[in-house]
């Protein structure tokens, strides 16, 4: 199979959510046997667009990527048997007849959450209306939608996708680089971490999405309520605008064991980092994927959760490898976690490991998107009356 790949985003420069899942899943599919081109604004293979807008002006840059995406394609879309497009604005309509198209986040989704502060909140929703375009274009011929979450399924049928074209095909995570340790003393002292106690991590940008303010205000209380039961350090990596403001915040707030890592390098470091941890917790208040990159990686590493009240993170307690507490309202949310660490959650452990396994394993990802392809291989294309 010949595969043509249009991604806003590939590793090793400005990669995230988007481009960890079509690194994986892509890696794998070349080791199958497919025949993988990739295109983005720094390649590997055809360089369009430029990483540089997308990152200055967000919605006019990916604009501009797509549009010169169908602009280069249009005359050799026969050149390929399917087409995975991640995301795509193809405003101008969709030159590909066989394509399957990945919606890993929306603006909508976004915008009627209000993730972000008025202005931006202003911004996604123009974005929506140009993202509602580019789906209701995209969708003719034999496209087919896969969602990285249930609540991203959810959005597109909100905005007019019909569900019979949807597959929900969560995020996957690498269950030999991220498991469990029998040396976890060497690992925390590779990062500076006290040898006893709990260690709870939290890992990813601080922004106003992933809420971390009220993950300090919330682990406040809990080390109040754990003095003289149980030695507790809470470890936050990551960067992102809120950073300066998540330290002061804990300062103000009296959390004492709290470690600020900054940068962690994700190739190098974070499976150590979490193998280290006895705990991982997400305060966030709006999600994409589900589970979301971090947490599928905290669960293969055998970390019990403990996250927030939105509906990507119901899958801990149907799982039973954690628990759910409303950040929202602190003193509640301390007293439930709280009694939860006092608590033996070995079989949690157990639990969250074994879910990643069974479920989300890159390697179990990547079939589904497999036969997603050669589905639409096999398909005759229809004609777009555009």
């Amino acid at each position: 199979m010949k595969l043509l790949i249009c991604t806003q985003e590939y590793p090793p420069r400005y990669s995230s959510g988007i481009g960890n899942v079509v690194y994986n899943v892509t890696e794998r599919l070349q080791a199958m046997g497919v025949d993988c081109t990739i295109c983005s604004p720094t390649g590997p293979d055809i360089i369009l667009g430029s990483s540089r807008l997308i990152k200055m002006f967000g919605i006019l840059g990916l604009l501009y990527y797509w549009h010169q995406v169908h602009r280069y394609f249009r005359e050799i879309v026969d050149d390929y048997d399917a087409v995975w497009l991640n995301n795509p604005f193809l405003i101008r309509g969709n030159p590909f007849p066989k394509s399957l198209i990945t919606i890993h986040g929306t603006y909508y989704g976004m915008s009627a959450h209000r993730i972000y502060s008025w202005y931006y909140h202003l911004l996604y929703k123009i974005s929506s209306r140009f993202e509602k375009r580019s789906w209701h274009k995209i969708r003719l011929g034999d496209a087919k939608f896969t969602a990285v979450s249930n609540q991203v399924a959810t959005e597109l049928e909100e905005r007019g996708i019909d569900h019979k074209s949807i597959t929900y095909i969560p995020n996957g995570v690498n269950i030999e680089r991220f498991k469990r340790t029998k040396d976890k003393k060497r690992l925390r002292d590779k990062f500076n971490l006290p040898e006893d106690g709990i260690v709870v991590l939290s890992l990813g940008r601080l922004t106003e999405q992933k809420e971390p303010y009220r993950l300090i205000k919330v682990f406040s209380e809990v080390e109040k309520k754990l003095k003289g039961k149980k030695a507790i350090t809470i470890v936050i990596a990551g960067v992102g605008e809120l950073l300066s403001g998540a330290e002061k915040l804990a300062q103000q707030r009296g959390l004492h064991n709290v470690r600020f890592l900054g940068y962690v390098d994700h190739e190098q470091d974070a499976p150590d980092l979490y193998a280290c941890a006895d705990y991982f917790a997400v305060s966030s208040k709006y999600e994409g994927g589900e589970p979301i990159l971090t947490l599928a990686e905290a669960m293969a590493s055998g970390l019990p959760c403990i996250v927030s009240d939105i509906p990507h993170f119901k899958l801990i307690e149907d799982s039973n490898c954690g628990i759910i507490a409303d950040f929202t309202n602190p003193e509640k949310a301390s007293e439930k976690i709280t009694a939860y660490l006092m608590n033996d959650n070995s079989s949690h452990s157990q639990n969250a490991r074994q879910y990643a396994i069974d479920n989300v394993s890159w390697e179990r990802i990547t079939k589904r998107y497999f036969e997603k392809l050669k589905k639409l291989k096999k398909a005759t294309p229809k004609q777009d009356s555009n």
